[in-house]
């Protein structure tokens, strides 16, 4: 499962984070290999999941990723409007994900569950 919550704000810094890579086989290291020539810095936590909707699938024994690029003092507010979207690294994080996706499923090892805990 991947979920894309919060990618539209990239930092300066270029980061890209993401947890629960370490749940299916392989996946810190081609999130790695990902991030090559990529245009970003991608920040791999192998289990630490975090707290968004791919949580519940985490629970669920399905292997996981939540993508974010980090916090903003606008999270949850009026203020956070339009204009504050970053649309050239919107596209990087976009172009990014879509090859991990794409990568995932075209794996030619089996993919299954791995615990983080």
């Amino acid at each position: 499962m991947l979920n894309m919550d919060m990618v539209g704000r990239l930092n300066t810094e270029k980061q890209i984070y993401m947890g629960g890579a370490g749940t299916f086989p392989d996946g810190v290291e081609l999130m790695k290999k990902l991030g090559e020539n990529s245009g970003l810095n991608p920040v791999i936590h192998a289990g630490e999941v975090g707290g968004s909707d791919h949580v519940s699938f985490y629970k669920a024994s399905i292997s996981c990723i939540g993508f974010h690029t980090g916090g903003h003092p606008q999270y949850h507010t009026p203020e956070d409007d339009i204009d504050l979207i970053n649309s050239d690294g919107g596209g990087l994080v976009t172009k990014y994900i879509y090859n991990a996706l794409m990568a995932i499923a075209n794996y030619e090892q089996p993919l299954y569950f791995i615990n983080q805990n």
